[in-house]
């Protein structure tokens, strides 16, 4: 009895729609944190 209650039971899906803007601040964030670590990596010799 449980399989069928399995088949029938249906699928959620959560999904959203992007937001222009995002990727590209990610992206700008990402270089940020890099130079930074960057700059202590090479400071710290």
């Amino acid at each position: 009895m449980s399989g069928q209650q399995e088949e029938k039971k249906e699928i959620m899906e959560l999904s959203h729609e992007p937001v222009p803007g995002y990727k590209t601040a990610f992206y700008i964030v990402l270089l940020l944190g890099v130079l930074y670590l960057t700059v202590i990596f090479i400071k710290s010799f």
